[in-house]
């Protein structure tokens, strides 16, 4: 009899212990944010940004005049691009891929600028967020634009926007659809008046391949015109 106490509570003791270690493999994942393009004056949590620096959950970036960053997300994104005189935090980026489909949480606090992004779709789960001072956009599917006074702009798919009225203190709630821009003056949803800055969908860096062609540096969102050959070249 006392054998078969000892199994009994051997087994229970695996049971518990099984259980435990499901719920540790559960857990949220931490994600994370590489830089993958610098221009001008970058930090990174007071040190300066370079080329394949990792931001994580609490990490703040920062821009100067005439400057920007490019940053891809992964799961979590992909891509955002900080322009010039913004800062902004992670304040979470985490994904759980422990069920049938990955649930993933990036909420970015912007404080001062204006940052522009790409969001893939995800599970219905997912949430991705970016707060100002007065409004919180929850993005899905979509290429937006927003800045630190509360602009949302929206080219494809829609944001529901809450903001937060200052004056009065209540908070209502917009639906900003593809070519419509949440102004703050207003406030309400009015006509989107920029052209689509297509945010790059930026990537880790990878090796050249073949000759390098030098391009002088454009605007963000320029394109880049390849002259034809002359009809003497080859002779």
């Amino acid at each position: 009899m006392k054998i078969f106490g000892l199994i009994s509570r051997l087994a229970v003791f695996g049971s518990a212990l099984a259980l435990t270690s499901n719920l540790v493999s559960a857990a949220p994942q931490p994600g994370k944010a590489e830089v993958t393009l610098v221009r001008g004056t970058v930090t990174l949590n007071d040190k300066e940004a370079h080329v394949g620096d990792l931001a994580g959950p609490g990490s703040t970036i920062t821009t100067g005049p005439r400057s920007a960053a490019d940053l891809f997300l992964g799961i979590n994104g992909p891509s955002v691009q900080v322009q010039e005189n913004a800062k902004l935090s992670f304040e979470e980026l985490s994904f759980d891929d422990s069920g049938p489909d990955t649930v993933v949480t990036t909420k970015v606090k912007l404080e001062k600028g204006k940052i522009a992004g790409y969001v893939k779709k995800s599970s219905s789960q997912s949430t991705y967020t970016v707060t100002t001072p007065t409004t919180t956009a929850a993005i899905r599917g979509t290429t937006y634009l927003v800045d630190a006074d509360g602009n949302v702009w929206v080219w494809d798919g829609c944001v529901d926007v809450v903001f937060h009225d200052p004056s009065t203190g209540s908070d209502t709630r917009f639906n900003v659809c593809a070519g419509q821009r949440f102004d703050p003056k207003v406030p309400g949803v009015v006509v989107n008046e920029l052209p689509n800055p297509h945010p790059p969908q930026v990537r880790p860096p990878v090796s050249p391949v073949g000759p390098v062609i030098n391009i002088s540096p454009s605007k963000p969102g320029t394109p880049v015109v390849v002259p034809p050959p002359s009809k003497n070249e080859g002779k």
